[in-house]
């Protein structure tokens, strides 16, 4: 039986080159990288991609990062007062993503959350919106009570995690 991570490499793998793609030494490092931790920006990738694959040059992994999302395997999003962080679009999970900005943890939402946003904004004004792209500002239940912080360096955040209804 194969693991989580496996599968979703295999199926991206499987899109790549049922695109007419190659699968080189370095797509395969980041779509690994990507399976084992989401939500990684360039910079954590890369750093990932060293520790198994010493030889793959930072820039490679640049250039896979932008061909990978091209080809719409990985998903970007902009996350505010940050970088770029990528998930594997492959994987069936399809989600927007809020972020605190007063500990700047993300949290994964269904991309039908915005649903309505999405359709008012598409009939009043003529906007399509891209609900996966960018990640939506807002506070978290900890960080709207008294006493909590006001923000954190971007390397100090916690880990991501899923919407709660707390």
């Amino acid at each position: 039986m194969q693991s989580q991570p496996a599968t979703q490499v295999d199926a991206a793998v499987a899109a790549v080159r049922a695109q007419g793609e190659r699968i080189t030494t370095a797509r395969r490092a980041v779509l690994e990288a990507l399976a084992d931790r989401p939500h990684l920006d360039a910079d954590a990738i890369a750093g990932r991609v060293a520790e198994r694959h010493p030889g793959v040059h930072r820039a490679t992994i640049y250039r896979c990062l932008q061909s990978l999302v091209d080809l719409g395997v990985i998903a970007h999003t902009h996350v505010p007062d940050s970088a770029t962080i990528y998930h594997l679009a492959v994987s069936g999970h399809s989600h927007s993503h809020l972020q605190c900005a007063g500990c700047q943890r993300m949290f994964d939402v269904p991309v039908d959350w915005l649903a309505e946003l999405s359709a008012r904004a598409e009939r009043e004004l003529g906007f399509t919106l891209d609900a996966g792209h960018a990640a939506l500002l807002g506070r978290c239940a900890d960080c709207r009570e008294p006493g909590a912080p006001s923000g954190r360096a971007v390397n100090e955040r916690p880990g991501y995690g899923p919407a709660t209804n707390s």
